[in-house]
């Protein structure tokens, strides 16, 4: 072997790194090679010569593309570990596992590719288990399965759940907790809260037609059974006393555009700390979103090349769409009684026919009954 095909062999290796900083699972063709010019143009035997030394030296390992084979490129380092394994099944064995990458390989499929006995492959596995170089894991979706992994991968979260599962068993409680906190921050930063006190309201200026006082619940009534309208309008008005009112959460007006985006509620929980020290991505708080859209309970709102979140309402008129104790009340649930105006009038023991308040002039009905 000349020198020149030596040091092509380490440029073409060293372009293929570099060419993989920014997409480290990056395949490379025949094509890919020749454009990295460090091959003479055209000279086709010259890259075969070249790749078939790299793949002898596991710095290249070939795959089966969809448009034809490519070659994967592996770092020196990873490479010097093949020559570690002193057997066949061991280099097959740990090739396979190396090929698999954070998904890891299963044991019985390991079995049928290399087509050899239980009893050398467990000693194979063993061998390559005692050099630090493969490890065992757990799959969530079939824990009997045997799976293995190279040792200095983490299992994907697809192996493992993600931060869902603690232990191979999916945490129902810890998802329970993080949706909560997910509603929380959607419901707190896409909407307001309105607080204050009501002021005294005017009298309707409805008066009651002259005719007998029924009930005794005002002194007019008890002293007389007939007066005027002018007799009433000139008693002195009574003002209803204020009412405090509750904090109430109301929806943000239409062209709104600070609803919280997934990167910001990402953030928040981050900042709450209440992840118990799972490293949340973007992608898992996507999920729990999802679901609550899925659900119903939350909506997704463009505000321009962005997608916010804001939460849904339940209608009064439909509260059978929540469960009873469901958090998606943004308001104390109440029935048809008490959402009449009586319910909650401040001078409901001076209503009568008749009276200085009368449900028949009560300008509260008439925005109600809208």
């Amino acid at each position: 072997m000349d020198n020149e095909t030596l040091i092509l062999k380490d440029q073409l290796h060293a372009a293929c790194e570099d060419a993989c900083s920014e997409e480290p699972n990056r395949l490379f063709s025949q094509e890919d090679l020749m454009a990295l010019n460090v091959i003479p143009p055209k000279d086709v035997k010259k890259l075969l010569q070249i790749v078939q030394l790299l793949t002898n030296e596991r710095l290249f390992a070939p795959v089966n593309f969809h448009s034809g084979l490519a070659w994967r490129v592996r770092p020196e380092a990873e490479a010097a570990k093949y020559k570690l394994l002193a057997t066949e099944d061991q280099i097959l064995a740990y090739e396979i596992i190396d090929a698999a990458g954070p998904e890891g390989a299963w044991q019985q499929d390991i079995k049928k590719r290399l087509n050899i006995q239980d009893n050398a492959l467990r000693k194979a596995l063993k061998e390559l288990e005692t050099k630090r170089l493969v490890r065992q894991f757990t799959n969530v979706e079939n824990a009997s399965k045997k799976m293995w992994i190279k040792f200095n991968l983490q299992p994907s979260a697809r192996a493992t759940g993600g931060p869902w599962y603690t232990d191979q068993y999916l945490d129902e409680a810890f998802i329970d907790v993080l949706q909560s906190v997910v509603l929380s921050i959607i419901k707190e930063k896409g909407s307001y809260k309105s607080t204050g006190e009501r002021g005294s309201r005017s009298i309707s200026p409805v008066l009651p037609k002259k005719g007998v006082i029924k009930g005794g619940l005002s002194e007019v009534a008890i002293k007389s059974k007939k007066r005027s309208a002018d007799a009433i309008s000139k008693d002195d008005t009574l003002a209803p006393a204020s009412k405090i009112r509750r904090t109430v959460r109301l929806p943000l007006p239409a062209g709104y555009t600070g609803y919280p985006t997934a990167e910001e509620i990402t953030a928040a929980i981050e900042a709450s700390q209440v992840a118990k020290g799972q490293p949340l991505e973007i992608s898992h708080v996507q999920e729990l979103i999802d679901i609550l859209v899925w659900e119903n309970r939350i909506e997704e709102v463009k505000m321009g090349d962005q997608v916010g979140y804001r939460a849904v309402r339940i209608s009064k008129q439909n509260p059978d769409d929540a469960r009873l104790d469901s958090e998606d009340f943004w308001e104390p649930r109440t029935n048809g009684v008490i959402t009449v105006p009586c319910g909650e009038c401040p001078v409901f023991e001076l209503c009568e026919e008749g009276g200085p308040v009368w449900a028949g002039g009560c300008e509260y009905f008439d925005k109600w009954l809208k």
